[in-house]
């Protein structure tokens, strides 16, 4: 296994002060406590947001992706780097398409439990 720029001391690191910083900060001011501290019986509703600029930040980052992690193989000092980088970014895009995919039969399951509907 080969880890390109030590993503996972990358992703720990960013994991653990994540963690930290949500048990500092704590829940959102005035969506689960009213002005007075006191807990609200329901959540107040948090808005969606912009469908495109998610998309849009979604294809930057995957596009990015493809130039790094096939882009880090290429920098190797042995014979087949090319296969290296081939592997690199046909795991990229199977991890991109799973990861939708995940999120998408996820969704869907979660509005059947919520609405009952399939």
């Amino acid at each position: 296994v080969i880890d390109f720029a030590g993503s996972g001391v990358v992703h720990l690191t960013g994991g653990t002060t994540a963690l930290f910083a949500t048990m500092l900060l704590g829940p959102r001011r005035g969506r689960f406590y009213d002005e007075q501290g006191e807990p609200l019986e329901t959540p107040k509703p948090f808005p969606g947001h912009s469908v495109a600029l998610q998309l849009l930040g979604t294809m930057i980052l995957w596009f990015g992706w493809f130039g790094f992690n096939p882009g880090s193989a290429l920098l190797l000092a042995t014979p087949d780097y090319g296969k290296v980088a081939a592997h690199a970014a046909v795991s990229t895009a199977l991890a991109g398409a799973a990861g939708g995919i995940s999120a998408l039969f996820t969704n869907l399951y979660l509005e059947e439990r919520r609405t009952g509907e399939p």
